[in-house]
């Protein structure tokens, strides 16, 4: 029902409405159909923020910065290179290799925020705008051993960001083997934002793996609001990750973690095939 309201909702609308920082308060639902059902849901939120924007998001928030402690904060060296550059550089890096003009873009990011220092975002998501129409998007996703891979995928057209797909080519969970495919469905707006992602293994539908989530200002009382309702969200999130995982062991699904990991440091990127 979720992909249908959203491409009944498209058309060829531009999307400069999302120019707007926002939190996104919402859920996070996992739903597994083979070999065994298993499913679960929880509560979080993430912010979304022009990367040009965090210096005037510091000084208009007193409980949000970046690079440095706060209640809220976003460090440099959580995402991108993940050394400490800024992850901007990064983005215009792959815009260019994909040969999208770098002039006046707008990079959006969407993410967990630290919380009191701690984050683990499972999936960060990039938006890339240029002259309000969007461009591309990459997801950088992590696993719990250490590793991130990105997906890019340059949008030919608005319609793209409701079907694009990729091989699988890192582990997320070790319950899950690497002969599969990952379809996304991503809307992004002022007011909501629907991430859908399906994973598809030997021509069956394994697993949809979703985020959906309303709009609210980022501002300090939303940030208060959001710090007194989930004060532990990177623990919620790492905790949540461990747990299922029992559960999955527990059902007898088979444990398929069969390949030697890489340096944590050695972020990898796939891209859409042009045919795609």
């Amino acid at each position: 029902q979720a992909e249908d309201g959203i491409r009944d909702s498209v058309a060829s609308r531009g999307l400069g409405d999302v120019y707007k920082r926002q939190i996104y308060n919402g859920v996070v639902s996992h739903s597994r159909l083979i070999p065994k059902s298993h499913s679960f849901s929880y509560k979080v939120y993430s912010i979304l923020f022009n990367i040009d924007e965090l210096e005037d998001i510091q000084e208009n928030c007193n409980l949000f910065s970046y690079n440095t402690f706060n209640f809220f904060s976003f460090y440099f060296k959580d995402h991108g290179k993940k050394d400490g550059s800024n992850p901007k550089d990064w983005i215009l890096e792959i815009a260019n290799n994909e040969k999208i003009n770098d002039e006046n873009l707008e990079i959006f990011c969407l993410c967990y925020p630290r919380v009191l220092g701690y984050v683990f975002n499972p999936i960060s998501v990039w938006f890339v705008y240029s002259k309000n129409i969007l461009k591309m998007i990459v997801y950088e996703v992590r696993n719990t051993f250490g590793e991130d891979h990105s997906y890019v995928f340059k949008l030919e057209n608005e319609a793209q960001k409701l079907n694009h797909k990729s091989k699988k080519l890192m582990h997320v969970s070790p319950f899950i083997n690497m002969n599969g495919e990952y379809q996304f469905l991503t809307d992004l707006n002022s007011k909501q934002v629907k991430i859908i992602i399906k994973e598809i293994s030997e021509k069956k539908h394994l697993l949809t793996a979703s985020f959906i989530g309303k709009a609210k200002d980022l501002n300090d009382k939303n940030l208060l609001f959001n710090f007194i309702l989930y004060p532990l969200l990177t623990f919620r999130v790492i905790f949540g990750i461990h747990f299922q995982a029992l559960l999955l062991w527990l059902k007898n699904i088979k444990y398929c973690l069969l390949y030697t990991s890489p340096s944590p440091r050695d972020a990898t990127l796939s891209r859409m095939p042009s045919s795609a």
